[in-house]
């Protein structure tokens, strides 16, 4: 019975829970209590898998989100290694659309805790419903660019609902989709006992979980599919489509016939997420948005509508009808939100402790160029240099060290940094020297750019130091410094301007940046490399206006990734394979590319692409068939349209190399290359 006093249903004696927006908290709320250098502000609200705060970094204000297992699951030593495992996984995510994981640890009373990126909005659920469909499919396609990204990389969500997908404002004010709980599912899961699976008992919200789910079968990303097809039908109708489950093969009312504004074929699209079995739904996440935004496209709904008008003219013989193609779709009201605050993006975590970069993963690197998962930098990156002559060195552990400072002004300054950064909130030792006057002082550690940030920035990685509790003095000496140290800006150098435009025309093809063709082998491409770096080292040295010094570095930070990129056998296989360059694979092959290396990223690769590998496997033998008749260029085509879909099967690209040396002079030579782009002019070589 519930208790007279709050109404919450607890145990005779025990205290009354606090309550938040009629949401009963348990009295045992970690509000006001640390973890690490992070203070829970705020109950946020709790679910299956455990309770999220709304932390706060004091001397910066960045907020945070944290999620506390349940003490419940934390007893329990398997959930607490899955957890961690998935947390883990979790940090090389990176994506606009998915509130970021950037620390798991043990927290308050040794619960294990998940720091999150707070996405600060409304969920899904509670956005006033029916939206118009061109808002609907544009909240519904940025969704699914961040299940696409995931996927690609292994992640599925299997949980996706309209309470865990957030509507934000991004720091320009455009609205920004938030998916939040990537992992939950798949720990929660591994919680469940033998029996309760036999009893049939899932993880997930009953109205978007997929048939196969509830079934017990194999789901693989097309469950994703079915619940974002939920969403999307949630959005533009206002109603679930089959409340709070499904009820055998029985297909949902048309999305367009409960709200006339939907296009027909928007619900068509829709009502294929939602097929109860997964071989006819989308099959995968890019499928599903491409095709949403096929059928919002103008021509495509003016097609519609006069299909419409030619079946019906007979009823509108006497009424005059015009189309205004141009004109913008009926919108809601906006939704107004408070602008988001962001937590630092990177990959030292609030607590100081170095992970490992995204660029050193070859995996991360092969596939986020595949999901087109490029981070969208939203805080300032250090630009301006320091004056000329400025010399700061900050006091370390093992004692004073030089660093390039760069944005300074009177609240603090940039530092470059190499090796592991300080960690955040750290106070160290300053000392500036200029024009003969230095002073000391203290700094805080306010905030870090890591190296994934640094080499999309094109600056050097570092950390943002504020001047601790600046005195006037500090204060005039600075801006003294900075007056002093004003100069007229050089002319733009016209050698590099010309060198920089050639590389433009490189775009993102390190292969064209390079100059090298896409079956250079390893020691061409350090060669070229080396001798580029060389060349832009002599431009460092010259006079150059700050726009011209940015462009430089930026560059200098593309032929660093180009040669880590295809440097290294194992991440040249990854992008090799993502660019369906089998010249550079085989490449990779001769350079002693062990099968066992190469296996975990075959795997991820076909994993985004159900149905390649069976594919491959049937051209394969097709292949194999006509090799043993004697045909040997119709078996080295088929060869190499299997390894099109399965380009990182080492023991096919040794075999198809193979039958290629022993066809030569017996059959016209093959085309190998399936490399996108075409054999460029050196762009920094002269």
């Amino acid at each position: 019975m519930a208790c007279m006093r709050c109404d919450v249903d607890h145990p005779a004696g025990a205290s009354c829970p606090e309550v938040h927006d009629g949401v009963a908290v348990s009295a045992s709320c970690l509000e006001g209590q640390r973890h690490g250098p992070l203070v829970f502000r705020r109950w946020l609200g709790a679910g299956a898998l455990g309770t999220v705060y709304l932390a706060e970094y004091l001397p910066t204000g960045h907020r945070f989100a944290v999620k506390v297992l349940h003490p419940h699951l934390a007893a329990q030593p398997a959930m607490q290694r899955r957890f961690y495992a998935e947390a883990h996984a979790l940090r090389e995510l990176v994506h606009p659309h998915v509130a970021r994981v950037l620390d798991a640890r043990p927290g308050p009373g040794g619960l294990p805790c998940l720091l999150m990126e707070y996405a600060d909005g409304e969920s899904f659920s509670r956005l006033p419903m029916p939206l118009a469909p061109v808002e609907a499919v544009e909240l519904l396609g940025q969704t699914l660019e961040a299940v696409e990204s995931a996927h690609a990389r292994g992640l599925m969500h299997w949980d996706l609902s309209a309470d865990n997908l957030v509507l934000t404002r991004d720091a320009r004010g455009e609205r920004r989709v938030k998916v939040l709980d990537f992992g939950a599912s798949a720990i929660l899961s591994s919680s469940l006992s033998p029996e309760e699976r036999a009893r049939g008992m899932v993880v997930g919200s009953p109205a978007f979980i997929a048939p196969e789910q509830w079934s017990g079968e194999v789901v693989d990303g097309r469950a994703d599919v079915y619940a974002l097809g939920v969403v999307g039908y949630l959005l533009l109708t206002g109603r679930l489509p089959f409340g709070i489950g499904r009820a055998g093969e029985l297909a949902p009312p048309e999305p367009h016939v409960l709200n006339p504004s939907v296009p027909p074929a928007l619900s068509a699209v829709l009502l294929r997420a939602l097929a109860p079995r997964p071989a006819e739904r989308f099959p995968d996440a890019r499928a599903f948005r491409e095709e949403l935004a096929r059928c919002m496209d103008p021509r495509a709904r003016a097609a519609e509508r006069e299909a419409a008008l030619v079946d019906d003219v007979e009823l509108l013989v006497d009424i005059d009808i015009t189309f205004d193609e141009d004109a913008a779709p009926v919108s809601q009201a906006p939704i107004l939100l408070l602008p988001e605050m962001r937590a630092p993006e990177g990959n030292v975590t609030i607590f100081g402790q170095a992970i490992p970069e995204d660029g050193a993963t070859p995996l991360h690197l092969a596939l986020r160029a595949a999901a087109h998962a490029e981070p969208v930098l939203e805080a300032p990156a250090p630009r301006v240099a320091a004056p000329e002559g400025l010399d700061v060195r900050v006091s370390l552990a093992e004692g004073w060290t030089r660093v390039v400072a760069n944005d300074v002004s009177v609240d603090g300054f940039f530092a470059a940094w190499e090796g592991a950064l300080p960690p955040l909130a750290a106070r160290l030792g300053v000392e500036l020297s200029f024009a003969g006057r230095t002073v000391t002082c203290e700094g805080d550690v306010v905030r870090h750019v890591t190296g994934d940030e640094a080499r999309t920035w094109g600056v050097a990685a570092g950390a943002f130091i504020h001047f601790a509790e600046p005195a006037p003095a500090l204060c005039q000496w600075v801006a003294w410094m900075l007056e002093e140290g004003r100069r007229p800006e050089p002319r733009p150098d016209g050698e590099l301007a010309r060198l920089l435009a050639r590389a433009a025309e490189a775009a993102k093809d390190p292969y064209v940046l390079l100059g090298a063709r896409p079956d250079a082998d390893f020691e061409e491409i350090r060669r070229r490399a080396s001798a580029a770096l060389r060349r832009l080292e002599g431009f460092r040295v010259r006079p150059l206006p700050s726009g011209q010094r940015r462009a430089l570095e930026a560059l200098r930070g593309r032929v660093e990734s180009a040669r880590r990129t295809l440097g290294e056998p194992l991440s040249r296989a990854g992008f090799d394979a993502v660019r369906g360059n089998l010249p550079g694979l085989a490449r990779c092959v001769e350079a002693g590319l062990p099968d066992e290396e190469v296996e975990p990223l075959r795997h991820a690769f076909l994993s985004a692409r159900p149905g390649s590998e069976a594919q491959a496997r049937a051209l394969f033998t097709q292949g194999h068939a006509l090799e043993v008749q004697r045909a040997l260029r119709a078996a080295l085509s088929r060869y190499a349209s299997a390894l099109a879909l399965d380009p990182l099967n080492v023991s096919w690209l040794r075999h198809y190399q193979e039958l290629r040396q022993r066809a030569q002079g017996l059959t016209p030579s093959m085309p190998l290359v399936l490399h996108e782009g075409t054999m460029a002019p050196a762009a920094l070589l002269p």
